[in-house]
């Protein structure tokens, strides 16, 4: 009996509490936002949400209207402004999807310490959406490109940054967590992709002409974006992106080629590469020594070169080290001679191994990174020669 009286107030008690979601939306109430863009103007922001439009997405026919709508308002205040969207839109608009933030450039120099304690403290925001600056345009003019392939742009330009970090060393996909982090951190910077629009053709005014027209924009990443704490202070090129990469222990595979004489390249695939960075005293200073590993296959040989040849294979390694290295050379130049910004965590690094000697460095850490002695030294491991050895042309001598 007391078993059964139990197991009935256990019942009772859960028709109580589990009541269901209290909050729910019906999915026919909301406007599904894939992309967020916020600009600098005179007023504060011009914030741009590129959204979802079901009737183009869910349509089984083709249809000449646009996937998206993009909808835009200016403020001083960021909840505020996406506040402003509800005189605009029917429906509310639902964040918890959203997949990208793109900043204009104006916005990234003047400091984003502001926007990302907006994103961090709303409960409509997860926390698994990238962060991109808008180069040479606006991020108003990035949302309103259509791109091909993938109907959603926010979408596209999401899979495309994960992609190209993964396949491509010059980019960088960082969250809200990581980029905080970074900034908050002693001795580290952060570092954000930059996304621009193809000059090769006229940007259209508005998603509708350009769903219309048939003519597709395409976004394409280029370079990485340095920070000094929260504000851009310059850019990488693509090499120099590249070797801010190697350094920071973010290549998970990229091409790499290297000119053995003016007659023989060397293209390599590079398959992993870890990079190791330890601090030690130098004439009773910090300096930075980073070790590099990569392996890598042989995908193309251009020119007469037998890679099979016992004594070419050392020559293969010794390139792509020497190219590796003089990579990671432009982008630790750049930084301590041009940016002045540590976006590498060496004073990180130091902090964690020698706090007493941080605490001195801390106040005046990037004047003094523009001294800091690193020396960076690459080991490259060939796995494979491909499927072929020697060049399909190349002669044997007799």
């Amino acid at each position: 009996m007391k078993l059964k009286r139990l197991l009935s107030i256990l019942i009772i008690l859960s028709t109580i509490f589990l009541t269901g979601c209290w909050s729910s939306r019906e999915i026919n109430t909301l406007a599904i936002t894939a992309c967020i863009g916020i600009d600098k103007t005179e007023n504060g922001y011009l914030v741009t949400e590129q959204v979802l439009n079901p009737r183009a997405i869910a349509s089984k026919k083709a249809t000449a209207e646009s996937p998206v709508v993009i909808y835009t308002a200016e403020g001083n205040d960021l909840a505020e402004i996406v506040r402003r969207f509800t005189t605009q839109s029917s429906r509310v608009l639902y964040n918890a999807d959203l997949r990208m933030v793109v900043f204009g450039e104006d916005v990234a120099k003047d400091g984003i310490q502001n926007i990302l304690d907006y994103f961090l403290r709303n409960y409509e925001y997860r926390t698994d959406f990238y962060f991109v600056i808008a180069k040479n345009s606006t991020a108003n003019e990035v949302l309103g490109t259509l791109t091909p392939i993938e109907l959603v742009p926010g979408f596209s330009m999401y899979i495309s940054l994960k992609m190209s970090e993964e396949k491509w060393a010059a980019m960088k996909s960082i969250r809200i967590i990581e980029l905080v982090n970074s900034i908050i951190a002693d001795g580290d910077n952060p570092v954000l992709t930059g996304i621009e629009i193809s000059q090769d053709e006229i940007s259209p005014e508005s998603t509708d002409i350009l769903k219309q027209s048939g003519e597709y924009k395409k976004l394409k990443y280029t370079g990485l974006g340095a920070f000094n704490k929260d504000k851009l202070v310059g850019w990488l090129d693509e090499d120099e992106s590249k070797g801010y990469n190697y350094i920071t222990d973010n290549v998970k595979n990229t091409i790499e080629y290297a000119d053995y004489d003016s007659k023989v390249k060397i293209t390599y695939e590079v398959l992993n590469a870890k990079s190791r960075t330890k601090v030690y005293f130098l004439e009773n200073k910090p300096a930075i020594e980073v070790k590099i590993k990569t392996k890598c296959n042989i995908v193309i040989v251009e020119g007469e070169f037998d890679v099979s040849a016992e004594e070419n294979k050392q020559i293969l390694n010794k390139l792509l080290a020497s190219k590796v290295k003089l990579l990671c050379e432009k982008a630790l130049n750049k930084a301590q001679k041009e940016l002045k910004t540590d976006i590498f965590g060496f004073g990180e690094a130091i902090h964690r191994k020698y706090p007493k000697t941080w605490e001195k460095l801390k106040d005046d850490w990037n004047d003094k990174f523009t001294d800091l002695p690193v020396n960076i030294t690459v080991e490259a491991e060939t796995n494979q020669l491909g499927q072929i050895t020697k060049p399909l042309f190349m002669k044997e001598k007799e």
